[in-house]
Formats: C-alpha cells, sequence, structure tokens
C-alpha cells in the first residue's frame, strides 16, 4: 500500500515531495491521467503562447490538499480552484515591467484588491520570480490572449466550472523555490500538530 499525501508530506524530503507531488506527477484532478493531462496542458500552452512542459498545477489541484498553511491542509474539493504555474521568462519578464512602470494614476484606476496585489508584488512575489496573476491578470499586455485561454480550459475536464487561475515564474529554479516554499511551511505544520 502506497503512503497517503500526509505521510508523504510528513516523512519525505521537501524537494523530494515537491518532485514526486508537483513536478513529476499527474495532478490529482486528472486521476492519473496521463493522456488528458497532456492534452489539456498542450492546448493551454498553445493558448498562452507556452511550451506545454513549461506549465504544472500546483496546489490542491495539483497534490490532492492545499499546501498553503493557512488553509490546515484541507483536502481538494469541488469549491477548489485550479492553480497552474506557467514558467516563461518572455510574460514573466513584460508582467514585471508594466507592474514597474504604472503610474500613480494608474494605479489609483485599479480597485483595491488590484492594489494589494500590486504592492504584493513589489514586496514579496517579485522576490520570488512570480507574478501571481489571479487578481490582476487584465492589466497585463497580454491579457486578451490569457483571459480567454484560461476560460477554456476552465470548460474542459476534469477542470469544468472552476476557476483557473495563473502564477507566472521566470524560470524554473524560481518555481521550485516558490514551491518548496509552501512545501516546507505545510510539513512544518503537519509536524508541529502531530507533535502536540
Amino acid at each position: 500500500m502506497s503512503p497517503t499525501v500526509h505521510e508523504s508530506l510528513r516523512d519525505l524530503s521537501p524537494a523530494t515531495f515537491a518532485s514526486k507531488f508537483i513536478f513529476e506527477a499527474v495532478p490529482y484532478i486528472f486521476d492519473d491521467d496521463l493522456d488528458a493531462y497532456i492534452e489539456w496542458k498542450t492546448e493551454l500552452g498553445a493558448s498562452l503562447g507556452v511550451d506545454p512542459r513549461a506549465i504544472a498545477i500546483t496546489g490542491s489541484a495539483g497534490v490532492g490538499i492545499s499546501l498553503n498553511p493557512h488553509n490546515n491542509l484541507r483536502p481538494f474539493n469541488e469549491k477548489s480552484d485550479i492553480d497552474v504555474a506557467v514558467v516563461s521568462a518572455y510574460h514573466f519578464e513584460i508582467a514585471w515591467r508594466h507592474l514597474r512602470s504604472m503610474t500613480g494614476s494608474e494605479r489609483l484606476k485599479l480597485g483595491r484588491r488590484q492594489r494589494e496585489a500590486c504592492d504584493d508584488h513589489r514586496t514579496r512575489l517579485v522576490y520570488w520570480g512570480a507574478i501571481a496573476s489571479d487578481r490582476i491578470l487584465e492589466i497585463f499586455p497580454f491579457a486578451l490572449t490569457w483571459v480567454p485561454a484560461l476560460n477554456n480550459v476552465a470548460g474542459r475536464d476534469p477542470t469544468t466550472g472552476r476557476k483557473v487561475h495563473a502564477r507566472i515564474f521566470r524560470d524554473f529554479d524560481a518555481l521550485r523555490a516558490y514551491q518548496l516554499q509552501s512545501v516546507t511551511a505545510a510539513r512544518d505544520k503537519l509536524l508541529a500538530e502531530g507533535s502536540a
């Protein structure tokens, strides 16, 4: 019998866990159907203008549980979104330059959540080589292709009816570092709860 994802999170190193459950695995939502996952990624990659190999499903749709420590390792469920990591130096650079060049008056036109997201990028996310486009995708020059692309895969099994969010990473090293941070935090929380 193979270990559960909780046992693997507890027993494996964060790097091994990330490789086994995020980078080298068929995502949880695809229920071990590699062909369906490749088709889904290929369609999305073509629509986004990125190589499908540079796309990974993360979060609870990828692993089966949320690695966000604030979500208490919540299992993937009917309300869960689909978090997609897209490795693209090209799109990262466009988004980063766009955020950096926004004037004060341009920022004032944004909604509160979008302004907060812009601030979060300046203080945290860009440090990790990540652009969390879920709240600000519409402001980027490539939004005209990315928004319909994400909406289209949200209408395709097994992601039908779920919100699909993309997080853009500058390179694979940034993606791995970001995921290792999440895995380590989730592992620490699991171990702390186990010892309590």
